[in-house]
């Protein structure tokens, strides 16, 4: 027996978002999340979304409210509410400040697992080689950078001597 309800629907769940659009700005909505599987409990969270294969990005908007299908080119960022999960990121975290080519500045925390040969900063930044990169800005916010986006990457440490 299948565990839901319609074999042939592809079961997901929405998760609200904030994202910045170019050149429309502010965006609010939801993008759709598979659910776990039975055999692979959890399901899928919006950092593999943004760094999956597809170019399009489905997005129910609230105001007009309607489905748009957003270039994921065209998204600078991406912010939602996620627990800093050092678990499940693992890793050393990696206190940074993101300024982007619109001129914002973003404070938050990088978190990967990696040798510790290869876990500065610009490791991270290089590693994979993800469109999106994860960046812990608040409790329980998480935003997702396009590094097409991002004029430069500083560490903390050294924003704080500038």
């Amino acid at each position: 027996m299948y565990p839901y309800e319609n074999p042939l629907k592809i079961p997901k769940v929405e998760k609200a978002v904030t994202l910045w659009t170019h050149p429309d700005g502010l965006v609010l909505g939801s993008i759709y999340l598979h659910l776990g599987e039975p055999d692979r409990p959890g399901g899928e969270d919006p950092w593999a979304v943004m760094n999956g294969p597809e170019d399009f990005l489905v997005v129910r908007r609230q105001d007009p409210e309607g489905l748009r299908f957003y270039n994921k080119a065209s998204l600078i960022r991406v912010e939602y509410a996620e627990v800093d999960a050092s678990g499940r990121d693992g890793g050393k975290g990696l206190p940074c400040r993101v300024h982007m080519m619109d001129g914002s500045v973003i404070d938050g925390v990088m978190r990967k697992s990696l040798p510790p040969e290869r876990s500065r900063l610009y490791d991270y930044m290089n590693t994979d080689n993800p469109r999106f990169l994860k960046l812990y800005v608040e409790e329980g916010n998480a935003c997702l950078i396009n590094k097409t986006y991002v004029g430069y990457i500083m560490t903390r440490e050294d924003a704080a001597e500038a």
